[in-house]
């Protein structure tokens, strides 16, 4: 079964709050957010500027943690940009 682009986007919101949250998330976790976030943008239905640039963020910031040997500091270094990304990624629900 294929997620319709909704539901996508609702699980990439589900994820950066739990990386928001628990700063103890894993590489793997990180390549997961990674992987979303490129499917979503390789679907090209969403053409709002905005989001494209969010999603490219939120694919570089998975793919920077699933490489990062110290991932407490990573994603404490996005913390100012999870609520930023969740809520542009709400927008388009």
């Amino acid at each position: 079964m294929q997620l319709s682009i909704q539901n996508k986007l609702q699980l990439l919101c589900d994820i950066l709050d739990e990386h928001q949250t628990d700063s103890s998330v894993s590489p793997n976790e990180h390549a997961q957010l990674e992987r979303l976030a490129a499917s979503i943008l390789a679907q090209k239905e969403l053409s709002d500027q905005d989001i494209q640039n969010v999603l490219t963020s939120i694919h570089l910031y998975g793919k920077e943690g699933a490489a990062s040997s110290d991932l407490a500091k990573h994603i404490n270094n996005h913390q100012d940009q999870f609520r930023d990304w969740i809520d542009t990624v709400q927008q388009n629900l």
